[in-house]
């Protein structure tokens, strides 16, 4: 089995009792808790559970939305700024925790900066940046090196399929090339990964839902596509089971909220691993 570690977040106790997504005053505290974490569940120490881990720096950044690690861009004349030191105060924090986990094992710390789709109109009620701009701009802040890039393919609109591709700036698994194209420009061919990805059902979902049964499709289709791409070595499906709160949460597991399951599940088992 594999642990997939996600640092996201931080406490009160870490930045003068700030928000969660207010970044720690002393960013040694992440450094030194990321390599705690790679430590425990490196599979090299008694205490470890499980014998293999990979140890994700840095949470899903949705750049000006209420998620977002302090704003990391400011809106002017419809254009993207970088708005300093937040920018780089933001991709700091990731460093330094792959810093840490590299400091215990080349082989086992992994960094990776994600993406989840955004609009690039920062005179929009919810603003925020998509991946390809939010590629470049952290380049050009100085993220020179990564060991993996991943993404949260989403679609748009139920209407569409794991294939389609999207319109505007979005990155679906229909045009993930487009995504991976960049990366090799920015960082060279590194790893890619889809560490979030699904498909939400009807019931319960009335907005962004599909049927149970073209969700068991999706489910086939989806990694289908992922597999066959030489670059993608990883795609995560999120979630097992449904959220219980139909407002906020999510729809796309395996299990209804209440446990039964629905035909992806067995779906999902009969796929190769």
């Amino acid at each position: 089995m594999q642990v997939l570690l996600t640092i996201l977040f931080t406490p009160s106790w870490a930045n003068g009792g700030g928000a969660r997504n207010v970044p720690p005053s002393n960013y040694n505290d992440l450094r030194n808790f990321a390599y705690a974490a790679a430590e425990r569940y490196s599979g090299t120490t008694s205490r470890t559970r499980t014998p293999s881990t990979r140890c994700i720096s840095g949470g899903e950044v949705l750049v000006g939305l209420e998620r977002a690690e302090q704003p990391e861009l400011a809106a002017a004349d419809l254009r993207w700024t970088v708005r300093q030191p937040a920018f780089i105060r933001s991709n700091l924090h990731s460093y330094l925790a792959r810093r840490a986990l590299h400091e215990l094992h080349r082989r086992e710390g992994r960094l990776r900066r994600n993406r989840a789709a955004g609009n690039n109109a920062p005179r929009s009620s919810r603003p925020s940046l998509a991946p390809m701009a939010f590629m470049t701009l952290t380049r050009r802040a100085g993220l020179r090196n990564l060991d993996a890039y991943a993404h949260h393919p989403y679609y748009s609109r139920p209407s569409e399929t794991p294939a389609s591709r999207p319109a505007g700036s979005a990155v679906e698994l229909g045009n993930i090339n487009t995504l991976i194209a960049l990366v090799n420009k920015l960082w060279g061919k590194k790893r890619i990964w889809i560490t979030e990805y699904g498909w939400q059902t009807r019931p319960p979902d009335q907005l962004f839902g599909v049927s149970y049964a073209r969700q068991a499709a999706y489910v086939r289709q989806s990694y289908a596509i992922a597999r066959a791409n030489p670059r993608i070595d990883m795609m995560v499906w999120f979630m097992l089971r449904d959220d219980t709160n139909l407002s906020i949460g999510w729809q796309s597991g395996f299990l209804t909220a209440s446990g039964q399951k629905k035909p992806s599940f067995s779906v999902f088992s009969r796929l190769p691993h």
